[in-house]
Formats: structure tokens, C-alpha cells, sequence
């Protein structure tokens, strides 16, 4: 009766239509997630590169002293809208990758002179920078003499 049947019954249509549709809805999903790991770690890379730069700046444009007279035992936050209150110049904020400011999006912070950094005469901070979807790389260096 059924010998010569041709073709899929409206079950198996459905079940391929339904199978073909999870094996694409995860396939982008996968390509989704790689591309935005791949932007987020490109994004950190940039992020690194500039915090090193300005690590680099400060450690050899700065002297102990200038610093810890400017610090006075106190832990001080330097970011580009207070940095002209500072002996940190301003150019150090300006950093533009691929048309991106990072102006706005740098923070040092020196920390408060320990006993054992002032008899060392050292002077710590560190470096934070926010590069993805709030995402923040931080840089530590320090000031010797």
C-alpha cells in the first residue's frame, strides 16, 4: 500500500527545519563570542602599550623628590581633569589609538608613602586604564632615586 512513497512527511520536514535552525543559532553564537574575545584582547593589547608608555614617562621624567614633596605623605589620584593641579604634565594622558581617546579613561594613583618606601625613597603607583565594555588593565611602577 505504502510501497512507493516519495518525499518526507510534514514530521520530518519539521525536525530538519528545527535541527538545521539549533546548528546555525550556534554557530553564530560561537563566531559572536570568538570576534568579541578577539576585540576585547586587541582592546587590552592597545591598553597595555599605552600604560606602558606613560609607566616609562613617569619613571624616567619624574624625580623621587619632585614627587614625594608633591605627594606630602598622602596617597594622590592624577587623571586628565585635575592633572594641571599636579607636577604630572597633561601630555601623558593623550594617547589616540585607531581614532579611540584614552584621556578620559586613565587613572594614576600614587600611594602613600610607607616607612619602608620613604627610607628607600621610593615612591609606588599604578597605572589603571578601562579599554572594553569597562574592562580595566592595570600597570604598576614606582619612583627611586
Amino acid at each position: 500500500m505504502f510501497k512507493d512513497k516519495k518525499g518526507f512527511t510534514v514530521l520530518e520536514a519539521v525536525a530538519s527545519v528545527f535541527i538545521i535552525t539549533l546548528v546555525l543559532t550556534t554557530a553564530m553564537s560561537i563566531v559572536l563570542t570568538m570576534r568579541n574575545h578577539a576585540i576585547r584582547t586587541e582592546e587590552k593589547i592597545k591598553a597595555t602599550d599605552i600604560g606602558t608608555l606613560i609607566r616609562y614617562d613617569l619613571e624616567n621624567d619624574y624625580t623621587y623628590q619632585e614627587i614625594n614633596t608633591w605627594l606630602n605623605g598622602n596617597q594622590e589620584i592624577v587623571t586628565s581633569d585635575n592633572c594641571s593641579l599636579t607636577p604630572i604634565s597633561c601630555n601623558i594622558f593623550n594617547h589616540v589609538t585607531d581614532d579611540k581617546a584614552y584621556d578620559s579613561l586613565i587613572t594614576i594613583t600614587f600611594s602613600q608613602p610607607s616607612d619602608l618606601s620613604a627610607t628607600y625613597e621610593i615612591v609606588h603607583f599604578k597605572i589603571e586604564i578601562i579599554y572594553y565594555k569597562d574592562q580595566v588593565v592595570t600597570l604598576v611602577g614606582a619612583i627611586y632615586v
